[in-house]
């Protein structure tokens, strides 16, 4: 099976459907979304449909809630005032519409709060980390604290009977691998990966988390969208994931913010687009 792994659209439309371009010319089998389509962004009600439009085509392997989804639907809890101030303009575009295609909106936003991970044979998909699905940030410098790592890596093989964990929330690609000998713990940036291997990165037995980075609002310092293909067969011995940047209209979606007073007051909702921050 070939998979599309995309993480954090955050209503970013033109980011989305450049990678959605991107992955129709890989010729994936399915799409599995991470979560966080909403947030941050000009653009939601146009992103829920064209995942929509995704479900309806059954190029839709699974779409998980993140955190800007929930806060979405319900209460911004620990957000901050940017980052509130977009949820709820979100909120408010949801909310306002109307028609059959509004009410299927909010249908499909509510059913994601139902189902917070995904397994299929060795995989596991979540928003944030397996011990926390929502919120969890797993960061490059997490590989120092032992602690923390063994019991990630425990959620993921004792609590889901997994192998390969895949995350976003953090808008950062890299790879963390469990180092079974001497109880150490390994990170690779997508930098690393790309340079050595142009962007392939084979898993091997030992237990890896992924972060597939974000589509909408990368955070490593490059701007263009992030996304990952996963060639997979259960028990297999030659199962890798590609990392893959596509590049978009910047400009245009920086200009949409200017068109919402809600969030043109914020410049620095639009600035990190263009920065990749």
């Amino acid at each position: 099976m070939r998979f599309a792994i995309i993480s954090d659209i955050h209503n970013n439309l033109e980011a989305f459907r450049s990678t959605l371009d991107d992955i129709e010319r890989q010729k994936v089998d399915k799409i599995c979304c991470l979560g966080d389509l909403l947030g941050y962004g000009p653009d939601p009600i146009k992103c829920v449909d064209l995942m929509l439009d995704l479900r309806r085509k059954g190029k839709l392997e699974v779409c998980l809630p993140g955190n800007h989804d929930q806060a979405a639907m319900f209460e911004p809890l620990g957000f901050n005032y940017m980052a509130e101030a977009a949820v709820n303009w979100t909120r408010e575009q949801l909310e306002k519409a109307h028609g059959n295609r509004a009410v299927d909106r909010l249908d499909f936003l509510g059913e994601l709060q139902i189902q917070q991970y995904y397994r299929k044979d060795e995989l596991l998909f979540v928003h944030g980390s397996p011990r926390n699905r929502l919120n969890e940030y797993v960061f490059e410098e997490d590989v120092e604290d032992p602690d923390k790592m063994s019991k990630i890596f425990n959620a993921i093989s004792q609590q889901y009977s997994a192998k390969y964990c895949f995350v976003g929330h953090t808008h950062v690609p890299g790879v963390f691998v469990n180092k079974t000998v001497g109880m150490r713990y390994e990170y690779r940036s997508y930098d690393e990966i790309r340079k050595e291997n142009g962007g392939v990165f084979s898993l091997g037995p030992e237990e890896t988390l992924v972060n597939v980075g974000s589509v909408g609002q990368p955070r490593d310092g490059d701007w263009r969208s992030c996304y990952v293909i996963l060639n997979y067969e259960p028990k297999g011995s030659d199962n890798f994931i590609e990392f893959h940047r596509v590049e978009y209209d910047v400009e245009k979606t920086v200009a949409a913010f200017a068109e919402i007073p809600e969030l043109a007051k914020y410049p620095f909702l639009a600035q990190r687009i263009r920065e990749g921050r």
